[in-house]
């Protein structure tokens, strides 16, 4: 190697470095601009928190307190707060608050390393759509405003353990899932992932990953078990698996949370993601049509809706269930304006991205919101059914060229 081309590979390893750390000093300046708007700085702030919050912060003042379930069992956020509280003496409202920046900080700071080193896609996409992940409402923004939650450590442990799976790295995915479990059982739904995937690469039942994932899984569970067992001995009473508040069963939890949300469930879930939704739909149609089901994107988003879906039947926030699939559905999304290349084009990329942040945080009122979402899926149509050429625009949108054939994968990442 000269020392010319020792030269040029430094400087292209020096400007990519720069352009991480620029990545992530915007992640940082956008979850900070959210904590200032969202989040209460009082130094009792935990005396306005709700719901399932109230349990956690109590969880942290005293670890093992016999609080409902399945609240008392998901020890690990709690249990983080309280040993740092032990350590600083920094009070426990700061340390919760400090918690969930950091973890929503990591996942989108995970998420972009994911879209930039896994699929490979442009710097500007990536960074993009994880800015837009961090002004995800109920990935970020609601957490900051009651941040007693476990919910922003679940969801960069689930992030990391999507990335885990599609690396096929085995004894990390299960490490993530254990560690997940204890934070919040839910994580335990991501197990049969590994095997499935594995399944559907090779469709070989007999296959090495296939085996070893359902090894994992086992494992996996067998260790939630043991630690569950242990946190009763250590509160002192008895939480039945699957059942909800009071303990109850599992079948009269079922049907106290879906006699919550009545006639407004579906707005609720189509808000969550808003018109991505469509975008979402039209990627796991691209990659059905390109890969099948060898695409890991295609499978992991179909098994983890269906998680939704059963988490749904046993919790009444559909948002915060269904914004577990936030990495997906904005990591297919960004496999899908990927494709837009060109600075004219990437301004109606940045437009779609903008009017989704601007719905995310409420800055369109509630009867202007349904006219831009369609305005926004009318510009993604357009986007798509004017493929990039180097022939014509069409009228009135500059730009958007079009062409006679079909779009096809640029350059030879596969994006599965």
């Amino acid at each position: 190697m000269t020392s010319e081309q020792t030269e040029l590979i430094s400087r292209t390893r020096g400007t990519a470095l720069t352009q991480r750390l620029c990545v992530y000093g915007t992640l940082a300046m956008v979850t900070l601009l959210n904590v200032i708007s969202h989040a209460n700085l009082q130094p009792n702030a935990h005396e306005k928190a709700w719901g399932d919050a109230i349990n956690y912060f109590r969880m942290s003042e005293q670890t093992g307190a016999a609080v409902d379930n399945p609240f008392a069992l998901r020890m690990l956020s709690p249990w983080l707060v309280h040993r740092a509280n032990l350590l600083t003496g920094i009070s426990l409202d700061r340390l919760w608050l400090a918690l969930t920046v950091v973890a929503v900080l990591a996942a989108a700071i995970v998420f972009f390393e994911f879209l930039r080193s896994h699929l490979k896609l442009q710097l500007f996409t990536s960074a993009l759509t994880a800015v837009a992940l961090a002004c995800t409402f109920w990935y970020a923004p609601y957490a900051f405003t009651n941040p007693y939650l476990v919910d922003p450590l679940n969801n960069l442990l689930y992030v990391v353990a999507l990335w885990l799976a599609f690396e096929r790295k085995l004894i990390a995915f299960t490490a993530v899932i254990v560690v997940g479990a204890i934070n919040k059982e839910t994580t335990l739904l991501l197990a049969p992932l590994y095997p499935l995937l594995a399944w559907t690469r090779g469709r070989k039942l007999r296959d090495r990953d296939v085996l070893g994932g359902v090894l994992a899984v086992v494992v996996a569970a067998g260790l939630y078990i043991a630690f569950r067992l242990w946190a009763q001995n250590l509160i002192g009473g008895e939480y039945g698996f699957g059942a909800g508040q009071g303990n109850k069963s599992l079948f009269d939890n079922i049907a106290f949370a879906l006699s919550a949300n009545k006639g407004s469930d579906q707005l609720v879930l189509f808000t969550t993601f808003h018109f991505l939704w469509l975008v979402f739909a039209f990627g796991l149609y691209r990659q059905y049509r390109r890969y099948g089901l060898g695409s890991d994107l295609l499978v992991a988003s179909i098994w983890l809706f269906g998680c939704c879906v059963a988490g749904r039947l046993v919790a009444t926030d559909t948002g915060r269930v269904f914004v577990m699939m936030a990495p997906l559905v904005l990591g297919v999304v960004a496999v899908v304006l990927d494709g837009q290349r060109g600075e004219r084009r990437r301004l109606w990329v940045g437009l779609l991205l903008f009017l989704y942040i601007a719905l995310s945080l409420g800055w369109v009122s509630a009867p202007t919101s349904f006219l831009v979402d369609a305005a926004a899926a009318l510009i993604f149509v357009l986007l798509m059914y004017y493929p990039v050429s180097s022939g014509r625009t069409f009228r009135g949108v500059p730009g958007v060229r079009v062409s006679a054939t079909a779009e096809k994968p640029s350059g030879p990442v596969s994006h599965r």
